[in-house]
């Protein structure tokens, strides 16, 4: 069994949380993403470089999605849930793209949260890996 301390399996990315698009098709039949989604997962990738990731052992991956506060919240307060679109499993899909994994079926189980910022927080997305 491999172990990382605790403070290195845990990343904070300043980043605006992204949900993958459905891919597009070309007339000729080329399959592509979109590039705004295309150039967020290079940044994304960027940022994931520095996180140690184990090799050849099942994970546990712990992520909290925090999106821009909307004006139409108070201006002032904690988290408030985020229950509107993008959806929950296209923002996980987007971070399992970009998660430097040889392949994703090391990772046996998700569990995924989606707020809005508090008033004095900007938009990020909070990792924790896990090894079992």
């Amino acid at each position: 069994k491999i172990t990382i301390p605790k403070e290195e399996r845990k990343m904070i990315v300043q980043i605006n949380p992204v949900a993958c698009p459905r891919p597009r098709v070309t007339k000729s039949g080329r399959v592509y993403y979109p590039k705004k989604y295309r150039d967020w997962i290079k940044e994304m990738k960027v940022h994931l470089s520095q996180l140690p990731l184990p090799e050849g052992v099942p994970i546990h991956i712990d992520v909290v999605f925090v999106f821009h506060r909307p004006q139409r919240l108070p201006r002032y307060g904690e988290r408030v849930i985020h229950h509107k679109r993008p959806d929950l499993d296209n923002c996980v899909k987007a971070l399992l793209d970009a998660l430097p994994l040889k392949d994703d079926c090391v990772v046996f189980s998700i569990t995924a949260k989606k707020y809005y910022a508090a008033w004095n927080e900007s938009p990020n997305i909070e990792i924790h890996i896990e090894p079992k």
